[in-house]
């Protein structure tokens, strides 16, 4: 069983995320592990999605690509066709809140974190393309990620 990395940094982060979903009347409902990705999404009570939340430290537009494992894209795909609901990938940068769906286009290559000295942190991961990326909300580097 692999460690878990959750922080009090991520919990806040995800509170960031939360809120400013509230304010769009969309609750964010934690999910248990075994989903492998972060929440069911509901407005007015019916569920409309599945979502993962990523904060990274950097502004949107500083790289081309949104990297994820592909283990996640894949769980994904199994609970829209289990569900016919969409999944969403949810990204808190420093100057926005953006989304893409799981299933748009992607490339497939190496990659992943290597500040941890956990080899299983580099792995095969899906590319999204950053122009793809839809914006929810501009956020402020003051409010944005926390720093761990």
């Amino acid at each position: 069983m692999r460690p878990r990395y959750e922080s009090e940094t991520d919990r806040a982060n995800e509170r960031i995320v939360e809120d400013a979903l509230r304010n769009l009347g969309i609750e964010a409902h934690k999910l248990p592990v075994s989903y492998r990705l972060d929440w069911l999404l509901t407005k007015d009570g019916e569920a409309r999605g599945f979502a993962e939340l990523k904060a990274r430290r950097c502004r949107m537009k500083d790289y081309p690509s949104v990297m994820i494992s592909l283990s996640k894209v894949i769980a994904a795909d199994q609970l829209t066709q289990t569900t016919g609901l969409p999944c969403y990938l949810i990204l808190l940068y420093r100057d926005a809140l953006a989304r893409i769906e799981f299933h748009e286009d992607f490339t497939v290559g190496m990659g992943g974190r290597t500040d941890r000295d956990d080899p299983a942190d580099y792995e095969v991961c899906a590319f999204f393309p950053i122009e793809r990326l839809s914006v929810i909300s501009q956020t402020s580097t003051d409010v944005s990620v926390k720093e761990k």
